[in-house]
Parts: structure tokens; sequence; C-alpha cells
């Protein structure tokens, strides 16, 4: 790659951000406050989050018995939750309601293993299952996966915000193109970043996490 190029690639994604850096910054706010309202729920109803999640991981068991845990499942189950994340823009709240329910799971494991008994985690096959045991083997592809959730959120927000306009202003539907094809370059980067996030979720996360904590958990 040239060096003009690189500079119009740059330029290119300042612009992008620059247009949409206020959705973008509620996207994340709103993903990383509804974690912290589930490390703070852990603490004070420890019993309905550990049923809560108790629901989750009964779901996510069925969903690997079935499909197996591969870069292809993982995409298709991720990117389904993606898309509807970008399409709950068309009703504001749906985006939202997504990115909080996102954030307030990964919160809540963090928190219930912090909390639980008060001794720093719960007592697994690998021992005691810290917080931090729990974020070195999901942070690996969680970097990616999180950012993708996190940038569809914001196009889908931007698609409440054209939305919103159309109906308000009554502009010509036209005059928001430029705005509707800024979300959905948000769309395609958060597909492009859920996809890596499978690719290692699949095939390195364990690993990762393993080498880190010296633990043996089995590769799938």
């Amino acid at each position: 790659m040239s060096r003009t190029t690189s500079i119009e690639v740059i330029d290119f994604f300042k612009g992008l951000y620059n247009r949409n850096k206020k959705f973008l910054i509620f996207s994340a706010g709103l993903y990383f406050s509804s974690l912290l309202v589930g490390i703070v729920a852990s603490y004070f109803l420890p019993a309905t989050i550990k049923s809560f999640l108790i629901n989750i991981v009964k779901t996510d068991r069925t969903f690997v018995s079935k499909n197996g845990i591969t870069t292809f499942s993982i995409f298709t189950h991720n990117l389904y939750s993606v898309f509807l994340t970008f399409a709950g823009g068309v009703i504001g709240i749906i985006t939202a309601a997504i990115l909080f329910i996102n954030g307030f799971i990964y919160g809540s494991f963090v928190g219930y293993f912090a909390f639980n008994q008060h001794i720093g985690g719960i007592t697994s096959p690998l021992g005691i299952l810290t917080p931090w045991i729990f974020v070195i083997y999901t942070l690996p592809h969680g970097i990616f996966e999180i950012s993708g959730f996190i940038i569809a959120g914001a196009g889908g927000l931007k698609i409440t915000s054209i939305i919103y306009k159309l109906i308000t202003k009554d502009t010509p539907l036209n005059h928001n193109y430029p705005e509707f094809k800024d979300a959905i370059i948000l769309l395609a980067i958060a597909i492009i970043l859920i996809f890596i996030a499978a690719i290692i979720e699949a095939n390195y996360s364990i690993p990762i996490g393993n080498y880190i904590t010296h633990l043996s958990l089995p590769n799938p």
C-alpha cells in the first residue's frame, strides 16, 4: 500500500469516526454502563443473577451440542445478533436494549465470579474460577466481538437518527443518503470484527488462556 493510499484510508476512517462520534460514544457508554450494572447486581442479588446465568449457560450448551464450536457456527450466531442490533435502529429502543443486555450479561459473569461466597470466585474443575480467569479466556475474542456489537449499535442508532429526521423535518430520503451510507459502513465493519472474533474464539482463545493461566481447559 502506497503512502498516499494509506493516508486516504486513515482520512476515510477519521471522517467516519468524526461524523458518527456521538453514536459510537453513546453505544460504548451504554454497553459499559450496563456491564457495571451487571457487576453491581451480582453483588446485591447473587441468587437472582445465579439463576439468570444458569439459564444462559444452558442455552449456550444447547447451541454448542447442536452446532459445535467452529468459526462458522460462532460467526453465524453472532451475525444474527449484530444484524438485530443494527436493524433495531428502526425502533431505537431495540438497539439500546440489545446493547444493554449484552453488557449486563458479561458484567454479571464477572461480578458473580468475583463476589460469589465472597472468596474470589466459585470452585470449578479448574480450581477457583475468578473473574480474572473468566476475562483471560474471553478477552482475546471479546475485544473484537464487543467492538463489533458497539459499532453495530452505533450504526443502528444512526438509522434511528435518520428516521427521526425524516419524520420530524420531512426531508427527502435522498438527502439522507450519506448518513445511511455511513450506517451501512459501520455495519460492514462490525461484521468484519465479529468474523475475526469467531476465528479467535474457535481456535485461539482457549490455548491463549491456558498459556497465560497454566491451566488445561480442553480445546472444543
